[in-house]
């Protein structure tokens, strides 16, 4: 616990001012903590809640993050495929955290998500090579 007090000699003046500086910083201190506590607050509340249709789409990431890793070789490049523009930007994304590479043009694969009810999560990540059928 801070304890501010008037020392021997100190003026009111400097006494109030150390005062509002402290008073500054624990304002800070609270305002940089506000955006960690809304996130474990979200968190939480996404995880008690259980929302089967946020748990399918954490579910179709997790396995389209995989399915990246699987079906992409180190080093290639890759084109995102996906006439949804969140869509794309969702692999995009995916494919970035993982360290792949993401081109707009001339990559070496062209990677695309089906969404097929038969497939796993209902998503199907379709990799093929650019420039083929």
């Amino acid at each position: 616990m801070v304890r501010l007090r008037l020392e021997a000699g100190e003026s009111r003046w400097r006494y109030a001012v150390r005062l509002l500086v402290v008073l500054l910083c624990a304002a800070a201190l609270l305002q940089a903590a506000r955006p960690g506590v809304y996130s474990a607050r979200t968190g939480a509340a996404l995880i008690a809640d259980g929302d089967p249709a946020g748990r399918q789409f954490r579910e179709q990431q997790e396995y389209i993050a995989d399915e990246l890793d699987r079906q992409v070789p180190a080093g290639a490049r890759v084109v995102v495929d996906s006439a949804d523009g969140n869509w794309k930007l969702r692999i995009t994304e995916l494919a970035t955290v993982r360290g792949i590479v993401v081109v707009g043009d001339g990559g070496d694969l062209v990677v695309r998500v089906e969404f097929d009810p038969a497939a796993p999560h209902g998503v199907r990540v379709v990799t093929r090579r650019a420039g083929g059928a």
